[in-house]
Formats: C-alpha cells, sequence, structure tokens
C-alpha cells in the first residue's frame, strides 16, 4: 500500500469508497449531499490538502485536513483494510502537514457511540484529547484536540474530563448535563488566578448520598493526585434543571472557593446567565440550552449596578491580592456590557478599555493585565503586591467612569 495526493483523476475512485462508508458519516444519506462532497473533495485535491492509500489501483483510505484552519476534516478507511495501518499512513501524512505549535482539532463519535470506538483510540494514539461535546448535520459528536507540546490547556482539560467523568458516574441514573463556562471557554484562563466553573443540571433530584460522595469530590480526586494544580479551581453548582430555571429551592451541591456544601438554592446572575447561554461548553449529556433565554438588558444593567455598588462600598481600600487588580478588570467589563449589551473575557475587555480611552488612570489598568496575564510570575513579588494596596483611588476614578455609563444607560 502506498500513500497519494489525490487528484482530479482519482475522483470516481475516491467517491467509490466513499460511496460504501457512508452510513457511517452524518451528512452523506442523499446523492445530493454526495454530490455536495463531491465538489468538497475537489477543492481539497486542488489545494493538495487531500491524501490516499492505494493498493494496486484501488483507493482504499482517504483523508481531508485543512491547513488554514489547523484541523482533520475527514477520514475513511474500507472495512475490509482497517486495523492494517491505512489510517495510521493518512494521520502521520496529515500531521506533517498542520502546525504543530497549535491546536489541531478533530470531530468523532461520542464514547457511547458504537461507531467511535475505533476513530477515538486512533485519534488517542496520537495524543488527541477529548474536548466539548458538539453536533454536526444534527448528529451527536465530540471535538477532540491534539495540543502543542507542553500547552496548560492540555493539562486543564485532562483535569476537567477526570471530573466530568466522574460526576457523570455519580449521577448517572440523573441525566446529568455538564457544561462549563467562564474564563476556562473564554479563552481568559490563567493558573493561579482564575477559577473553572462548571454547572451540572439534573432531570430527577440528587439523592442524598449522591450529594455526600459530590460535596467532598475535589477532595477526592485530589487526594488521587495531590500535585494536579487544577482541582482546587473547580467551581460551580449541581442541582436539577426544574430548579436553576425556576429558582425553586432543591437539594444543591455548592463548590465555591471558601468550600464546599450541601444546601438548597443555586442561581446565575445575568453575566453567568449569558454566558451559559452563548458561551458555554457542553461536557456530558443532553445540551438544553435551547431552553434557556439570554438576559435581557434590562437584568444586564441591573447586575451591572449591583456590581458598581459594590466596588464602591468595598473597594474604598484595597489589599495585597491579586484581587485588588480583578475590580480595575471588572469595571471595565462592565462597561463593555452597558456598552454592548454582551459578554466578554475580562482581559480582552480591559484590552478594550485601553483602546478606547475610558480609563482615567490606564497606568494601573495596564498594571492590573499584565498581572493577569501571567499571575504565577508574580505571585510572590513583594513589589507588586505593595502596588495592589494603592489601587483604591484608580478603581474608585474607575468607577466614576461606571457610574456615567449606567446613567447613560438608564
Amino acid at each position: 500500500m502506498q500513500l497519494f495526493y489525490g487528484v482530479p483523476e482519482d475522483i470516481e475512485k475516491w467517491m467509490s469508497l466513499v460511496t460504501q462508508v457512508r452510513w457511517n458519516f452524518p451528512g452523506l444519506e442523499t446523492q445530493e449531499k454526495l454530490n455536495e462532497h463531491r465538489t468538497t473533495v475537489l477543492k481539497f485535491m486542488g489545494k493538495s490538502q487531500a491524501v490516499c492509500v492505494k493498493e494496486g489501483n484501488e483507493i482504499v483510505g482517504v483523508m481531508l485536513f485543512s491547513r488554514g484552519h489547523n484541523m482533520i476534516c475527514c477520514l475513511a478507511v474500507l472495512p475490509k483494510y482497517r486495523r492494517r495501518g491505512v489510517a495510521s499512513m493518512l494521520m502521520e501524512e496529515a500531521l506533517a502537514n498542520l502546525d504543530r505549535t497549535k491546536e489541531i482539532s478533530v470531530s468523532t463519535f461520542r464514547a457511547d457511540d458504537e461507531k467511535g470506538t475505533a476513530p477515538r483510540a486512533l485519534y488517542e494514539k496520537y495524543g488527541f484529547v477529548a474536548d466539548e461535546l458538539i453536533e454536526e448535520f444534527d448528529y451527536p459528536n465530540q471535538k477532540y484536540v491534539l495540543h502543542p507540546a507542553g500547552s496548560e490547556r492540555k493539562d486543564r482539560q485532562l483535569a476537567v474530563n477526570t471530573l466530568a467523568r466522574k460526576i457523570s458516574g455519580i449521577l448517572s441514573d440523573r441525566e446529568p448535563s455538564i457544561y462549563m463556562y467562564g474564563s476556562s471557554v473564554l479563552n481568559d484562563f490563567r493558573l493561579g488566578w482564575s477559577d473553572i466553573d462548571i454547572l451540572v443540571l439534573t432531570s430527577k433530584q440528587i439523592t442524598e448520598e449522591q450529594a455526600k460522595s459530590l460535596v467532598g469530590l475535589r477532595q477526592a480526586v485530589l487526594a488521587d493526585e495531590p500535585d494536579n494544580p487544577y482541582y482546587r479551581s473547580f467551581e460551580g453548582g449541581m442541582l436539577t434543571l426544574d430548579a436553576f430555571l425556576s429558582k425553586k429551592t432543591d437539594r444543591v451541591v455548592y463548590w465555591g472557593t471558601s468550600g464546599e456544601r450541601i444546601t438548597d438554592n443555586y442561581a446565575f446572575d445575568s453575566f453567568g446567565m449569558a454566558e451559559l447561554t452563548e458561551r458555554s461548553v457542553l461536557l456530558y449529556g443532553k445540551d438544553i440550552r435551547k431552553e434557556l433565554k439570554y438576559p435581557t438588558f434590562h437584568e444586564l444593567y441591573a447586575d451591572v449596578k449591583l456590581h458598581y455598588e459594590t466596588i464602591r462600598k468595598y473597594a474604598q481600600s484595597t489589599g495585597r491580592s491579586f484581587y485588588s487588580f480583578g475590580w480595575m478588570l471588572d469595571t471595565a467589563r462592565c462597561i463593555y456590557t452597558l456598552r454592548t449589551g454582551k459578554i466578554i473575557a475580562k482581559t480582552e475587555a480591559a484590552e478594550w478599555a485601553l483602546d478606547n480611552n475610558l480609563c482615567p488612570n490606564p497606568d494601573a489598568l495596564r498594571f492590573a493585565l499584565k498581572v493577569r496575564r501571567s499571575p504565577l510570575e508574580y505571585k510572590n513579588d513583594k513589589q507588586t503586591f505593595d502596588y495592589a494596596e494603592t489601587l483604591a483611588e484608580p478603581i474608585q476614578r474607575f468607577a466614576d467612569i461606571l457610574e456615567k455609563e449606567l446613567n447613560a444607560g438608564k
């Protein structure tokens, strides 16, 4: 068997293979869809992004990849040639053409889909890590990512996958949907500062026994992996979907910065609901986001006002903490939300505020950004925390700008 780059003269044999395996690939069910795929293959051939393996004159395996999107787009092998190294030949050629200094992605079948056993094993063999659950052509799939060497995000995602697997195991009879939102999804996670925010919504109330297992789960996995820096960062709530939507009391498991507990209520502010609705990722279970509504501007305005009042009350003085810098970033994000009705990452909001000359003390905001981008570099720096103690005045002056925005938005 030999590997070749596909050329237009191969298209009939290429499509013969695709037609034989079409029922394993959502989106190829009709002749019209096959014709569309044929056009796509020819385009990829024209860009030298279509490779195939031939045995004599027969094409026995095919792959499309995209340099522009740094992803593997399609992989298929004739059934009688599987487990003979064909897929590995195609994978190695594709990876040699993609940028290994960036994330390489591919979508495949989910773990509970029998069609996913072989492709998931192949991708994991080459170092891909399971990522968010997605849908393609109205079919449930899962994204896999090959991270660059030394990637912080890879280690974080592995921790996320471990927690999601354990939570779903404990709640297997409650039909959980597990979401991640916040800085991890907004590409703004910074180890040493950020949290990993999750939300678990179930179809039936969590039992007392399950709640007891969940409330101590962070500590349990940390005991198994004491050097893992991520498990302490997980925060969130676990409750029924009905209680979450209606804000009724329920048996709730809560993980927070200050500890964990079993309580009877858990609710999002409009910032959290906006992130959950538009920018969260599904880690496990059925996607119920269609049942959620993006908050109104009135709701966002009310929560910005509450945040403004908190700044006025509690940031009259500042301490030796990264959270003193956080006041500056939060204020920038509040102003962005008032102007746009949208939610963005705190780092991005601060950069936006600087670009638009909104901060009365831009040096303070720049310093906050510097610390936010690399908190581990500054965690033992005395000058950084000396400066943090001086931030009360810059924070209050920035809050003056937020106050004007609130008045303008009434």
